[in-house]
C-alpha cells in the first residue's frame, strides 16, 4: 500500500524576534516567498552571519543573514496590513514589496559588511546581479511576473516610483534597520537596540503628495526618536566594541597577505582568489562564496609555510585578537605620528609593522538630513506634526539634531598584546605632549 503526503498548506519560522512567522500556500503571496526562501541563492544566506566577526566579542552573535532577511520581510508586511487601511491601492504591491524585503542582502559576502569593507565590493550591486541572473531567484521571480526582477533591482537602486516601496526596504527608517537593531540586539545579550517597532509602524503612512513614508503625530515622533537612539547605541557598544575592530583588523591583515601570496600560498580556490584579487567574478561564482568557505581557507593557512600567514590565521581561529586603543585626538598628523612611534615598537619585537599595526575609523550619524552634495544622500524622516505641518525631524526635534550635529569621528591604534606595554607607555607620553602643543 502507497502511502501519500500532502504538502502541508502553511509553513512557520519561529523567530526569537517575531515569534511565529507563518506562510500560506493558499495565498499566492505567500507562495512566491515560500518560493524564493527555498532557492539555493537565498538558502545560502544561512552560511552567512549577520553580525560578521561579532560572535568573537559577544557568543550568541551566531545568527544568520537567513533569518534577518525573513524577518525584515516579516515586519514589511506588517507595515503594509497598516498602510492598506490609509491607503487599499498599495495590496496590489503586496508581492513586488514583500520580494524585495525578503532578497535585499541576498549579494552579502563573507562576514557580511566586514570584508565588503575590506575589499571595497558593494553587495547590493551583487544583490541585483543574482536577482537579474541566471539564477533560482530569477527564475522564481519571472514565473510570478516577468517584470519583477528589473523592478525590484530598480527598488533596490532607489530610482523606483513610487518612492514609498524603497523607503520600506531602505532608507533611514525602514524595515531592514527595524529587524536588525531588535535581532543584534537580541543576539548579542544587550539591550542597546531596544525601540518601540509597532509604535513607529502604526505611525507611519504614506504622503499623497511625496508619495514618501512618513511619520505621523507626536507619538510618532518620540518613538522614532528612541529609534534613533538606539541605533547610535548599537553603533557605539556593539557594533564598534574594541574587540569586534580588533577581529575585523585581524581578518583584513590576513586578507592582505593572503592577496600578496595568492601565486604561493598553501591552498586558494578559484572563487576565492578571484575575489580577493579583484578579478571579475560571475554570478555563480560569487555564489561560491560564504563564511564556511571562508574560514575553511584560512584553517588550511593556519598550516602555510609563510610564517606571517600562518600566526595571522592562527590568531584568528584561536581568538588571539589584537588590542585596540581609542585614540584621543582627531589630528590626523597626530594620528599618524602614533601610526609610525607604534610601527617601530612592532618593528623591534620581530613582527612585521605592515601586518601587525593598523588604524581603524569608526564614525557614523544616527541620522542624517538630507545633504544633496554627499557622495551617498541621506533621505530625511518626515513628520506630520499635530498642526498637519509636514516637517524634517530635526527641525522640530532637538535631541535629533544633536544627533545631526555631533561628531562622531574615532580613531583606533590596533596592535598585538605583546606590545601593549610599550604601546601603553607611548600613548600615555605623546597624550602628554601633545595636550601641550
Amino acid at each position: 500500500m502507497q502511502v501519500r503526503t500532502q504538502t502541508p498548506r502553511k509553513r512557520s519560522y519561529l523567530d526569537p524576534i517575531h515569534h511565529d512567522i507563518v506562510l500560506d500556500r493558499s495565498d499566492s503571496c505567500d507562495q512566491l516567498i515560500i518560493d524564493l526562501i527555498d532557492t539555493a541563492e537565498f538558502q545560502r544566506l544561512r552560511r552567512i552571519h549577520q553580525l560578521g566577526v561579532s560572535y568573537f566579542t559577544f557568543q550568541g552573535a551566531e545568527g544568520s543573514r537567513f533569518t534577518h532577511s525573513v524577518g525584515v520581510m516579516h515586519i514589511a508586511r506588517q507595515l503594509l496590513d497598516i498602510l492598506k487601511d490609509r491607503t487599499p491601492q498599495i495590496e496590489e504591491d503586496k508581492p513586488l514589496v514583500l520580494a524585495t524585503a525578503l532578497l535585499h542582502d541576498l549579494g552579502h559576502g563573507p562576514y557580511s559588511h566586514v570584508t565588503e569593507k575590506i575589499l571595497g565590493y558593494d553587495h547590493e550591486n551583487w544583490s541585483c546581479a543574482i536577482i537579474e541572473g541566471n539564477t533560482e531567484v530569477n527564475s522564481v521571480l519571472s514565473a510570478f511576473n516577468p517584470s519583477f526582477p528589473k523592478i525590484i533591482k530598480s527598488i533596490l537602486k532607489k530610482t523606483h516610483r513610487p518612492k514609498y516601496m524603497t523607503d520600506m526596504v531602505s532608507s533611514q527608517l525602514d524595515c531592514d534597520r527595524f529587524d536588525y537593531l531588535l535581532r543584534d540586539s537580541y543576539l548579542t545579550g544587550t539591550a542597546y537596540g531596544l525601540f518601540a517597532l509597532h509604535r513607529i509602524l502604526s505611525s507611519m503612512e504614506i504622503d499623497p503628495e511625496s508619495q514618501r513614508i512618513i511619520v505621523a503625530g507626536e507619538k510618532g515622533q518620540a518613538a522614532v526618536e528612541d529609534y534613533l537612539f538606539a541605533r547610535s547605541s548599537m553603533y557605539q557598544q556593539v557594533y564598534y566594541h574594541r574587540k569586534n575592530l580588533a577581529a575585523r583588523a585581524l581578518l583584513s591583515r590576513i586578507i592582505k597577505r593572503a592577496k600578496l601570496l595568492a601565486d604561493d600560498i598553501c591552498f586558494i580556490d578559484d572563487e576565492t582568489r578571484k575575489w580577493l584579487l579583484g578579478d571579475e567574478l560571475k554570478v555563480q561564482e560569487y555564489l561560491c562564496l560564504d563564511d564556511v568557505q571562508m574560514s575553511y581557507h584560512i584553517k588550511r593557512w593556519a598550516k602555510d609555510k609563510d610564517p606571517i600567514m600562518k600566526d595571522l590565521a592562527c590568531r584568528f581561529l584561536n581568538r588571539k585578537l589584537f588590542n585596540a586603543t581609542k585614540l584621543p585626538y582627531l589630528n590626523l598628523e597626530q594620528v599618524n605620528s602614533v601610526k609610525t612611534k607604534a610601527k617601530q615598537i612592532v618593528a623591534s619585537a620581530g613582527l612585521d609593522p605592515e601586518y601587525y599595526i593598523a588604524i581603524e575609523t569608526t564614525g557614523l550619524r544616527p541620522y542624517d538630513y538630507y545633504r544633496p552634495e554627499a557622495n551617498h544622500p541621506q533621505t530625511n524622516i518626515m513628520v506630520r506634526t499635530e498642526h498637519g505641518e509636514i516637517r524634517e525631524l530635526s527641525t522640530i526635534s532637538p535631541t535629533v539634531e544633536a544627533l545631526v550635529r555631533g561628531s562622531f569621528d574615532t580613531y583606533w591604534l590596533i596592535y598585538p598584546s605583546e606590545v601593549r606595554d610599550k604601546i601603553t607607555s607611548m600613548l600615555e607620553s605623546d597624550c602628554r605632549a601633545f595636550s601641550t602643543t
